[in-house]
This record gives structure tokens, C-alpha cells and sequence, in this order.
């Protein structure tokens, strides 16, 4: 017999790697040779196929020869061996037949499952991780916005954007202000609205954003300036303001 080539016994015990694509190109077709004549290894390939079909669905991966060596490994409950072996042939129990078919059951989903499940845990681990960093920066927010709200010099000017209504929530004392509004007309295509900071004379840029529904922090230093303004730019914002002004609200 050489390497290749499996007794009646042995062939049965490829179902479960059969099933899972597990299988040598020699070994392959030799088992489906055996599998065309033997009722039992097709019930057997049909039950691990459709144990594993909705498990592996859409994570197909070629298994690394590691694995197969493994899964080999586990169905005869040995260590994998570095090559053919010749010898008495071993009679093997009822006992130990059924052992055996409970690691064939194993060894199978876990061919079938073991990267998949890999990738599935990294893709958990993922996710837990960004709810928690959304969770963190929704709490920040909201320390934000209390510590804004408590100021002692906290002040709220109601502005005017094109018929819609929107409020400066500020304080000197935070260095903070919030410019919120609820549907904010639409700027126009390729256009944004920006910020500024008036510093005296100066105007000084700051944040820029779309319409609908805003939230927004100014960025720069509120304590210095004594006003904020309203423009609308071009998409990604502006060096210098393009005028007319649509709102202004003193601090």
C-alpha cells in the first residue's frame, strides 16, 4: 500500500474532512471513489455538511497546512507522524469507534469554524472597542457642555440664519462657546458655513460646517474676541470672510 492509498476503515474516516474540503488532491478522489458505493460515508459527509454550510457561510478561507495536520491529528487522537507507518492492522472496539466518531464531529467544526470564528472574535473586539470610545467621547461632551451651562458669565445670544433660528452659548470665563441650531438652511453645493472669531478689526477663522441639524464648538480663543460671525464659503472653509455677514452675535 503506499502513501496515497487508504484500506476500507481508513476511507471512512476521511467523511469528516471530505466535508470541510480538507482533503489531499490524491485523497480526494480516492474517497470519492469509496464515497460513490458506501450509503454510510454519505450520510455521514451529508450530516457534517449541513452542520457546517450556515457556520462557514460567506468566511470561506484556504486552511493552512497547520491546521489540516491538526484536525488529522485530533480525529486519531495522535500526534501527527513524519510519514507512512506499515503493521499489523489493529482491532479497533465499539467503544473506541464511537470516541472516535465524537472526534471526527469535533475536528470537522472545527475546520470548519476556526478562522471564521477568529475573524468574528476580532470583529467583536472591534466593535466593543469603538462603543467604548463613542461612550467615552459622549460622556466628554456632555462634561463639556455642564461645565459651559454652570459658568458663572454664561450667556446665550439668539441670531438669525436666512428665517431659521439659532443660539451662541458662550462664556469668557470657560473660553468656550457652542453655536447650535435646528435645520439650518442648506448653503448651497460646494458650500459651507464658517465661524469667525472678531478679535477688534480682526476676523479669526474658525470651524466650518453643512446644514441641517448643528452642534459646534468653536475652536479658537472666545475670552478675546467680543463678537462672533456667521459667512458662508466655499466647501472646506476660508482664510478671509466673504461678506455679506449672514448673523452676528456679540459676546
Amino acid at each position: 500500500m503506499n502513501q496515497h492509498s487508504h484500506n476500507a476503515g481508513d476511507l471512512h474516516e476521511l467523511a469528516p474532512l471530505y466535508a470541510v474540503d480538507a482533503l489531499e488532491p490524491a485523497e480526494r478522489r480516492e474517497f470519492e471513489q469509496h464515497l460513490a458505493d458506501c450509503p454510510r460515508c454519505q450520510a455521514e459527509v451529508a450530516e457534517y455538511a449541513e452542520a457546517t454550510a450556515g457556520l462557514a457561510a460567506g468566511t470561506a478561507q484556504t486552511p493552512p497546512p497547520a491546521l489540516r495536520s491538526s484536525v488529522l491529528s485530533s480525529i486519531h487522537g495522535t500526534q501527527p507522524l513524519p510519514g507512512p507507518q506499515t503493521g499489523p492492522a489493529v482491532v479497533v472496539s465499539l467503544e473506541e469507534r464511537r470516541r472516535r466518531r465524537g472526534r471526527r464531529l469535533l475536528a470537522a467544526a472545527a475546520a470548519a469554524v476556526l478562522l471564521p470564528g477568529i475573524g468574528l472574535a476580532g470583529w467583536n473586539l472591534g466593535v466593543q472597542s469603538e462603543q467604548r470610545e463613542q461612550e467615552q467621547l459622549s460622556a466628554q461632551e456632555q462634561d463639556r457642555e455642564t461645565r459651559l451651562l454652570a459658568a458663572p458669565d454664561v450667556a446665550t445670544q439668539r441670531v438669525d440664519v436666512n428665517g431659521q433660528p439659532a443660539t451662541l452659548v458662550v462664556s469668557r470665563e470657560e473660553d468656550e462657546a457652542l453655536f447650535v441650531a435646528d435645520t439650518l438652511p442648506d448653503p448651497g453645493e460646494g458650500r459651507e458655513y464658517q465661524l469667525w472669531l472678531l478679535e477688534g478689526e480682526t476676523p479669526i477663522p474658525d470651524t466650518h460646517f453643512s446644514g441641517g441639524d448643528v452642534s459646534v464648538w468653536l475652536s479658537g480663543d472666545v475670552a478675546k474676541a467680543g463678537a462672533v460671525a456667521l459667512t458662508v464659503e466655499p466647501a472646506g472653509g476660508s482664510s478671509t470672510p466673504t461678506f455679506p455677514l449672514v448673523a452676528v452675535a456679540e459676546i
